[in-house]
């Protein structure tokens, strides 16, 4: 299936759910539950594109069917400086990439595991050098 096929059907699947997504030059590749819109940077590359899409999916079926873990509950208890909230943010961001290969499959969406676990170490690098700040 070629990457832009891919996107689209990743796309119909977040539309479904009543998201729209926005590939926009100045996006900033995240998900709003509460406006359910989903923002990708379009100047990425459509394999990166498709990649943070179905990771942000993965926000939205985290938000859909809960966790092991309360996410939202640890957010509104504890200060966004703390140990506890930076930590949880890591995790929920490992539930999102690990949902979001999940659905890849459940779509039929060939993923090259190389390249995505490069993108999934990539981001979660990002959130610890931030936890650590």
């Amino acid at each position: 299936m070629k990457l832009k096929d891919s996107i689209n059907q990743v796309v119909c699947w977040a539309n479904d759910k009543d998201y729209v997504v926005l590939f926009e030059k100045d996006g900033d590749d995240s998900v709003d539950c509460c406006s359910k819109v989903i923002s990708i940077k379009s100047t990425n590359v459509l394999e990166t594109q498709l990649y943070v899409l179905l990771h942000e999916c993965g926000h939205i079926l985290i938000d859909e069917n809960s966790s092991v873990f309360n996410f939202k509950e640890v957010y509104c208890s504890f200060g966004e400086k703390s140990k506890t909230y930076k930590s949880f943010r890591i995790m929920e961001e490992v539930e999102a990439w690990k949902r979001g290969r999940t659905l890849a499959d459940r779509l039929y969406i060939d993923i090259n595991q190389e390249k995505w676990d490069r993108a999934v170490a990539r981001a979660i690098y990002k959130y610890m050098e931030w936890a650590v700040s």
